[in-house]
């Protein structure tokens, strides 16, 4: 691979997040799409985000700092960021690719545009990334941009292989998802958001240090001006899905964490199951929500609709035909 010389752009510094973005973004309308990030995420929740965007011009617009400490795809960040709904987003994830990924596309973003022309988008390439075990960041990214849009469903761990098998007889190639221009355009709108001050940085930790740090590093913004978007590993079937899968001790871990959190308004997603409604029940002191939710899962080649279960601690829900409020 030829080396490129570029600025490498650095993350903002915590007080960027009382300033107001410093210019207009250069793709504005990519942000009026449902598709907006590089990766495709299993579980990926882009049909969610009309409700976002709903709680939260209903209760605090526009917040200082969304924060997403299990960001995945990031679609629904990006989203509500682009369109000046949140002022700023700071993306945060333990799987070390996922960050990776999200560090270097806004931070190094003509790096990994020009590492991703550059890759031959074949079986052979596949097998040599799912072994490699890169220790830099700029190589961790690449790697989780390549074996997510060239492996079915996008799933970086476990056990599923590459887009249209081994044999390559399916009439889907392993490039079919490896759009170049359609990748590049969607990568540049990270950097942009991040040029311009919107996205302030990248973590890579896991959803407790991503409590904290917004708390510590972030103690001029009030309450109602963080935003936490939470969407833990699905409870069915993410051992299959995510390398950074919960047992179920996380998964109450987490119940009992958000509940006692005072310093922010927050909004969780699960998987409408037996344990999440057993572990944010009724009378909790917050507010949850049913949205139907179709989506596809590893091993299925059909969609599903289920429904999504929101819980969220905002004060006020509105109306809508889009989902139905639980008592």
């Amino acid at each position: 691979m030829a080396a490129r010389k570029t600025v490498r752009r650095r993350p903002w510094p915590a007080d960027a997040v009382l300033d107001k973005p410093r210019r207009e973004l250069a793709d504005f309308k990519l942000y009026t799409h449902s598709v907006v990030s590089p990766l495709r995420y299993p579980g990926a929740k882009r049909q969610l985000f009309m409700t976002l965007r709903d709680l939260i011009e209903t209760n605090v617009p526009p917040p200082r700092l969304l924060l997403e400490p299990f960001c995945g795809g990031a679609t629904s960040s990006l989203r509500l960021v682009g369109l000046g709904i949140v002022e700023h987003v700071v993306l945060a994830d333990a799987d070390p690719l996922v960050g990776a990924f999200w560090h270097v596309a806004a931070f190094d973003t003509n790096w990994l545009v020009d590492a991703m022309k550059e890759e031959p988008v074949t079986v052979k390439r596949w097998d040599w990334w799912r072994l490699a075990q890169p220790r830099g960041r700029r190589e961790r990214a690449l790697k989780c941009l390549f074996l997510n849009r060239t492996t079915f469903s996008g799933i970086l761990h476990g056990r599923a292989g590459p887009i249209g098998g081994r044999a390559q007889t399916s009439q889907y190639k392993i490039d079919c998802r490896y759009g170049v221009e359609g990748l590049e355009r969607r990568i540049r709108a990270v950097g942009d958001l991040a040029d311009t001050g919107r996205l302030l940085d990248v973590w890579t930790c896991d959803w407790r240090d991503s409590l904290q740090r917004a708390r510590t590093w972030y103690p001029e913004l009030s309450s109602d001006e963080i935003v936490v978007y939470l969407d833990p590993p699905y409870v069915d079937k993410a051992a299959t899905l995510y390398d950074w899968s919960f047992d179920d001790d996380e998964h109450k871990n987490l119940a009992v964490a958000l509940p006692e959190a005072t310093g922010f308004r927050w909004v969780l997603s699960y998987d409408d199951a037996d344990l999440t409604r057993r572990l944010y029940p009724a009378r909790g002191g917050y507010h949850r929500i049913l949205v139907p939710h179709r989506y596809s899962a590893a091993g299925s080649k059909t969609r599903t609709s289920r429904d999504e279960l929101l819980v969220t601690n905002f004060p006020d829900i509105p109306t809508s035909d889009r989902y139905r409020i639980l008592s």
